[in-house]
């Protein structure tokens, strides 16, 4: 599958609520795919950081009429945050489901291989108190993504895509633009 595939999916499975997009090729390619959306939140230049704002973003709108907040994050980003895992374990935010798409590197700078290939995502997603999927096809991935939706407690989906990725233009927008369209977007529809 490619990463395409795999955000297309995503973002069909959870038109409407809120979703956090790591960094670089991610972002671009689920722009060209299916808009710049006010329901997602684009971190730019924040390798490692997307579960814990999904975390704060899932404890924070618990109580709102969102189903679940969605992040995606790659293998790298993980790896380097991976201390978030026991957090989200700690926390169980019931509205969490954290997306990683694996293809093991960091493609961001130039597909250096990742340690991804030798470390059990799910298998200490699940140590760490969260339900926990591997998938490596468009279906396995919509199957995974619906189950997650009535799943109450955080859920991790690693999902292996392959190098291919879309050429798409740069993503140049400002961050704080960014960030105010999501925070009207989430004020508006928390329904608290």
């Amino acid at each position: 599958m490619t990463r395409t595939d795999a955000l297309v999916a995503i973002d069909a499975a959870f038109p409407t609520d809120p979703i956090v997009v790591n960094v670089g090729a991610a972002i671009r390619e689920m722009v060209a795919a299916v808009g710049n959306k006010p329901n997602h939140l684009h971190i730019l230049d924040s390798m490692g950081l997307p579960p814990a704002i999904g975390l704060g973003l899932a404890v924070g709108l618990a109580d709102s009429t969102f189903g679940k907040v969605v992040t995606i994050e790659g293998d790298g980003g993980l790896l380097m945050g991976f201390s978030s895992l026991s957090t989200i374990g700690m926390l169980r935010p019931a509205k969490m489901v954290l997306v990683i798409l694996d293809n093991g590197t960091y493609g961001s700078t130039g597909h250096q291989p990742t340690a991804a290939g030798s470390t059990d995502f799910a298998g200490v997603a699940r140590a760490c108190g969260l339900q926990a999927h591997d998938v490596d096809t468009v279906d396995g991935l919509k199957k995974v993504l619906q189950e997650a939706k009535v799943i109450d407690g955080p859920v991790l989906i690693r999902a292996r895509i392959n190098l291919q990725g879309q050429k798409t233009p740069y993503f140049l927008q400002d961050p704080v633009v960014l960030a105010d369209t999501f925070r009207r977007y989430i004020s508006g529809k928390a329904g608290r």
